[in-house]
């Protein structure tokens, strides 16, 4: 077995990621030296979830965070699994407090056409990562997204990319935003946070060192900066789980005052009071985080200390399905093997004076090609576009789902704009349909 300090110093080991050539150990499939990966739900603007199988179990739903030490597991997949576990390093939170974790080695990772041999992964308490109707069993984190590797997100294709560095070039049109690393200095601890991608932007009339997150969907600034950056408070109920599995509330947003960096300037972000305690004042005012990308396609290269941006360019229905190796999806009648129906019961009637429309009825009846496997279609109204989209889930056994929407609905035309094999869990026998604001 050895010492615990010898395994602790090979945990630690495999935490601290650093520079290497090619790919990363264990990492195989794909064409040697790119592997691209299909995304989970990328028209929602919000994490970037992937499907995984560990072990030939799953798949899972994965998120994908560059600010991670290390992978993290659900304890459902260890538990079901009959991993053997043990307990490794400490890690610091953003609350600057030091947590126990324990660690698993998992085999046999498949995500899209990567496949990594081995892979030691922290573990976290059922549901951490839970999030908007999703089970999100775990998190893709540094030891992934090595040094070596570009990795990239484009979501109107709906595909994430990993490329070594001596394979890859930037896309045509795209736009490098320098920025610097600066590393974890805090005295006695045995793994330090991942380096701080730090570039200059600006919030309102405030210039602001930010960190660039592309593993949180909700940008923040430290509160203090909020009046000269132009943005008002509205009280909220929500949180964010850190790198480390903690999970943080969220009481208040700032809102109001567009965001620029560098070429890209975006309006409407929310910022969340920026409290990680890892870092000075001095260093780090906040981050910007996916909610700030939403209009991008982003590669992030470490060797080269910058990432790359380009305008989203917006893709046909076939070209997302065709992420999936599901042959259904691309043999049904109707786009997303769905038939879309919004019945108003007033058609051709007038109403009585002072009447309210009392609204239509959306029904969707799954094509027979797609009988018997999980379904989720993504609606969006194209001719009304400040209303949400629609989100429909479908379970294997359930072939039609209905639901009744308000008066704004009426007239309203109904395009499928993305199909996937990976529902979101809902109560419904059948199924269930969501409302995912833009």
């Amino acid at each position: 077995m050895g010492s615990r300090r010898g395994r602790y110093a090979a945990l630690i080991a495999v935490i601290l990621v650093g520079c290497t050539s090619g790919a990363p150990p264990g990492f195989a499939g794909g064409r040697g030296d790119r592997w691209t990966v299909p995304l989970i739900g990328p028209l929602e603007d919000g994490l970037l979830l992937v499907p995984v199988t560990i072990d030939g179990k799953g798949p899972f739903v994965f998120a994908i965070d560059p600010d991670a030490n290390i992978t993290a597991v659900d304890e459902q997949i260890v538990k079901d699994g009959g991993f053997v576990t043990r307990q490794g390093p400490h890690l610091l939170d953003e609350t600057d407090t030091s947590q126990i974790r324990f660690y698993v080695e998992l085999s046999g990772l498949e995500l899209g056409n990567l496949i990594v041999q081995r892979q030691t992964a922290m573990i976290v308490r059922r549901g951490t990562f839970d999030r908007e109707g999703r089970r999100v069993m775990g998190v893709l984190g540094r030891d992934v997204l090595a040094d070596s590797l570009v990795f990239g997100f484009d979501r109107d294709h709906g595909l994430a990319e990993l490329v070594i560095v001596k394979s890859w070039k930037a896309p045509p049109g795209a736009v490098r935003i320098p920025f610097e690393l600066v590393p974890g200095s805090i005295p006695n601890i045995a793994v330090q946070p991942v380096p701080r991608r730090l570039a200059t932007a600006r919030v309102g009339d405030a210039s602001v060192s930010m960190h660039l997150d592309l593993g949180a969907q909700l940008s923040t600034l430290r509160s203090s900066l909020w009046d000269k950056a132009k943005l008002t408070t509205d009280a909220i109920r929500g949180g964010q789980i850190d790198e480390v599995g903690v999970p943080h509330v969220i009481e208040k947003v700032g809102k109001g005052a567009p965001a620029t960096l560098g070429p890209i300037t975006t309006d409407k972000v929310l910022f969340a009071p920026y409290e990680d305690k890892r870092w000075r004042d001095a260093v780090v005012d906040g981050t910007l985080a996916l909610d700030f990308f939403r209009g991008h396609d982003v590669w992030l290269h470490w060797d080269d200390k910058a990432i790359y941006v380009v305008p989203r360019a917006p893709q046909p229905l076939a070209t997302r399905i065709a992420r999936w190796d599901s042959g259904a999806l691309g043999r049904c009648p109707h786009d997303g093997c769905v038939a879309v129906k919004l019945i108003d019961p007033m058609a051709g009637k007038e109403l009585a004076p002072g009447a309210t429309h009392p609204g239509v009825v959306l029904s969707v009846t799954r094509d027979e090609p797609a009988g018997g496997m999980d379904l989720e279609i993504t609606l969006e109204p194209v001719n009304h576009p400040e209303l949400p989209r629609l989100v429909v889930n479908m379970s294997p056994n359930g072939d039609r789902v209905m639901d009744h929407l308000k008066a704004e609905w009426v007239g309203v035309t109904l395009q499928v704009v993305d199909a996937s094999p990976y529902p979101r869990e809902c109560r419904g026998a059948t199924g269930c349909i969501d409302q995912i604001a833009r």
